[in-house]
């Protein structure tokens, strides 16, 4: 059997006030084309489809529209709400979706969901969990001890009688790490301290584990514990990886084999560092570009309009930084016991501030406008 693993949809979901309906709608369809050219038998759809729990109207229609073309290739889909999702509204219909293979774990109800299904190897077994907080167990359990995040999933894990004879695939949508360690980005929600973190060891019996949350693909404890990423970088930190579909193909028990299948993007990705004339500069012999992109500046002098400016280039400039300047080593400490008059106490604070001295001609102006101002200098 061969399976997409996709998770991380994000639909709605606006980057520094850009929306990315159209970016989503471009991906999806480059999806829908490798699934014409690969075949798969089902798509995993590993949580947060939504951004928000009530995803704007379009949103919706879109997700709409790509679980209907699954089912008009008759390829199943099982989807499991995230963190971000509204698991009541992902829930809606899914009795009478499973009966067109579409498989919805919106809501927990005290177990994972289990699919049977038969290639010509044999059966295999779907679990489907849906994100899960530790309150959300607490009407299925007769213990009032409160859980930790690693045990409400191990808890929930052990509701179900899983035969780790015949293969099993399970989709999760949590903080999964390995040894405390996995690769994150700007763009996920986090929590303090990382309380929510669950050990990859939970999943090591199961073939295959989709997970969802983390937004880099990457493979967590074993080679068959893997968060797909989403399908589009939404942060800047995640531009220098890949962006694709895993695919997973399970033959008979204990021999899977894995494939990544890089998507293409609407727009790019990048980040741009220099000073203000150079990137403008090579803003103009470029011609211009649709990119999204992130514009940090190294000037040390103010800067009239650096944005209108840039945007006539790159109509997608998402923001535009100042480098953080370290504060010099050497730089002079002032002592109140010092006597320094007032054009002397402001170069001090122009050279700290500015990490340079004041030219003669500024000097000069400071004198000036001191001594207009009726001060003189003392």
């Amino acid at each position: 059997m061969k399976l997409f693993h996709l998770s991380d949809l994000h639909l709605g979901k606006r980057v520094y006030g850009f929306s990315m309906l159209q970016d989503q709608k471009y991906v999806l369809e480059k999806i829908l084309e490798l699934a014409d050219k690969e075949k798969p038998d089902g798509v995993l759809l590993v949580g947060d489809i939504y951004d928000k729990s009530v995803p704007p109207i379009e949103a919706v229609q879109l997700l709409d529209e790509f679980l209907t073309a699954w089912r008009k290739r008759g390829i199943a889909v099982f989807l499991i709400s995230g963190n971000h999702d509204s698991a009541q509204r992902l829930h809606f219909a899914s009795r009478l979706l499973e009966e067109e293979s579409i498989y919805v774990a919106g809501e927990f109800t005290g177990k994972p969901h289990h699919i049977k299904k038969e290639d010509h190897y044999g059966e295999i077994h779907f679990y489907l969990l849906p994100f899960l907080k530790p309150a959300m167990t607490t009407p299925f359990r007769e213990e009032e001890e409160p859980l930790s995040y690693e045990e409400t999933v191990k808890w929930a894990l052990e509701q179900v009688e899983i035969d780790f004879s015949k293969r099993n695939v399970l989709l999760a949508h949590q903080f999964v790490t390995w040894r405390g360690k996995a690769e994150e980005s700007d763009s996920e929600t986090k929590v303090l301290g990382g309380v929510d973190a669950v050990d990859a060891s939970l999943f090591f019996n199961f073939d295959y584990t989709a997970l969802g949350h983390l937004h880099q693909p990457q493979k967590i404890g074993k080679e068959f514990i893997r968060y797909s990423g989403s399908p589009l970088p939404y942060s800047f930190s995640e531009i220098r990886r890949k962006k694709g579909v895993t695919v997973v193909e399970l033959r008979e028990k204990g021999d899977v084999s894995l494939s990544f299948l890089p998507l293409p993007s609407l727009h790019g990705m990048r980040e741009i560092k220099g000073e203000f004339t150079s990137i403008l500069q090579a803003a103009k012999e470029e011609g211009g570009s649709t990119d999204y992109v992130r514009v940090i500046l190294t000037d040390q002098d103010a800067l009239h309009d650096p944005v209108g400016q840039l945007r006539t280039y790159y109509p997608n400039l998402m923001t535009l930084e100042m480098e953080k300047r370290e504060r010099r080593q050497n730089s002079k400490t002032l002592s109140l016991q010092e006597e320094r008059s007032p054009l002397e106490l402001f170069q001090l604070f122009y050279e700290e501030r500015q990490g340079k001295s004041l030219s003669d001609a500024q000097k000069k102006t400071v004198k000036t406008l001191w001594q207009e101002m009726g001060e003189g200098e003392s």
